[in-house]
């Protein structure tokens, strides 16, 4: 089944005119290939179904359902060339039999500009991307030269909202009580108008012969995708 990190509330672009196509332009988004990349491609973290899903109601419950396009996800590169990826792909493969599951868990909120973030606590996913970034730095748009491990909770939306959903999910009466869970591999996504279209999950070796399948995402133009666990097609 076709699987990806996205969630679709309608085509629609919004009133003050932000679209994907907008959003895939910007300079620091563009790959350092010397070329015009028709494909890009998004690495990101699969976690285990329960984690994921937890994230992903807390970013439908606040993001702007007009362009929320994603479930939850932590990703580790967001502008991979299409040029390039029999390079990246073997270097992902190589990449997973050297890792087994680790545990993941959720900070405190913080303050975007348009927004609010969630810390993530995750530690064996910063050596993952300094390993990878170290072979890929060649080609790396200026966005992918750093990571940050985090949730985008909620975007594209004015300060004083910003603002008021940070103070509830921070300390109000139905703050977000954090959620744990275990990274079990990496997924690699096809850039699609916004929409992150799976194009392949690698998973960890196993702790002790067993570990938890990745999300499922539908493929399925009105189900809420994921991005880093398994369902069908922001950041």
């Amino acid at each position: 089944m076709s699987q990806s990190l996205g969630t679709s509330n309608g085509n629609n672009p919004r009133a003050d005119g932000f679209t994907a196509l907008e959003y895939a332009r910007k300079p620091d988004h563009i790959p350092q290939t010397g070329q015009d990349e028709a494909e890009k491609y998004i690495l990101a973290l699969n976690t285990d179904i329960v984690h994921h899903k937890t994230v992903t109601a807390l970013r439908h419950k606040y993001f702007p359902a007009n362009i929320n396009k994603l479930s939850a996800h932590v990703a580790l590169f967001r502008a991979l060339p299409g040029s390039q990826l029999a390079t990246i792909q073997s270097a992902i493969e190589h990449l997973v039999h050297h890792y087994k599951p680790f545990p993941i868990s959720t900070g405190d909120p913080f303050l975007m500009a348009g927004g609010v973030g969630l810390e993530v606590h995750v530690e064996p996913a910063k050596h993952i991307y300094r390993t990878l970034k170290e072979e890929w730095n060649g080609f790396l748009s200026k966005q992918d030269q750093s990571f940050k491990a985090h949730y985008t909770i909620q975007n594209k939306v004015e300060i004083s909202i910003a603002q008021k959903s940070f103070d509830e999910v921070r300390s109000g009466p139905h703050r977000f009580e954090g959620s744990t869970g275990t990274v079990t591999g990496l997924s690699l996504y096809l850039y699609d108008r916004g929409y992150w279209r799976l194009k392949q999950t690698y998973l960890f070796e196993p702790r002790d012969g067993n570990v938890q399948k990745p999300v499922e995402e539908k493929n399925d133009s009105e189900a809420w995708p994921s991005l880093g666990a398994s369902k069908s097609p922001k950041p």
